[in-house]
């Protein structure tokens, strides 16, 4: 009687287990909107459209700074999680590192002046925009396993995704150094390359998290 009655206590006082999945939504929502941002940015040369989109990248990243730590907090608050705590932490910090990946990206290239990017820096944009928009997908499904074999499924596509993005960024590495001999260039775009992949295989960090947490639970 005794244990019921605590038990009912702590559930009353805990944060409800299904707002860490409406957070996590939110957070892989903005990973998306960041994600098109960048695709967008990838295909103008006016500085004054890449400052805007800058602008936008940044409210929202600061924006998904915002939810991240919304979930840490009710982590803090929270007996009852709808899955490990150390899961909900490495989801949050995967879907996260994505949107402040993606933020790099422009800090970098407004850092070295003018320049525009390469057609495989627009397609990497573009991957990520799918990548991201997989994790969403996945992400909207994780409050039901019922949903394991479709999240599983879309985990693998994620995985696809990364290896499509790296014969890419190979491609553009290795025209890079066959084509430009300008140094500042080379600095720059290798890193905005490194930058694009990092973004990306962050998505792989969290289709990782996602594949765990449903293995466990089927």
């Amino acid at each position: 009687m005794i244990a019921r009655l605590v038990g009912r206590v702590l559930a009353a006082i805990s944060p409800r287990s299904d707002n860490y999945f409406i957070l996590f939504n939110e957070l892989a929502a903005c990973t998306v909107r960041g994600a098109h941002l960048l695709a967008k940015m990838t295909s103008v040369q006016d500085p004054a459209a890449f400052q805007d989109l800058f602008v936008d990248i940044q409210k929202t990243e600061s924006e998904a700074d915002a939810v991240t730590r919304n979930i840490f907090l009710t982590l803090h608050k929270s007996f009852i999680t709808p899955f490990d705590r150390w899961e909900i932490k490495e989801l949050a910090k995967a879907l996260d590192d994505m949107i402040d990946y993606i933020e790099d990206i422009p800090q970098h290239a407004k850092l070295y002046g003018p320049g525009n990017f390469t057609p495989e820096m627009a397609a990497l944009g573009q991957i990520a925009v799918r990548a991201t928009q997989k994790v969403q997908e996945a992400v909207e499904l994780l409050s039901d396993m019922k949903n394991a074999d479709r999240i599983l499924k879309i985990c693998q596509e994620i995985g696809y995704i990364e290896s499509e993005a790296d014969h890419v960024m190979h491609a553009g590495m290795e025209r890079l150094f066959s084509e430009n001999g300008d140094a500042r260039r080379l600095i720059r775009d290798k890193e905005l390359y490194e930058l694009l992949e990092e973004a990306i295989d962050r998505a792989e960090d969290a289709a990782d998290v996602l594949h765990g947490v449903v293995l466990e639970r089927i």
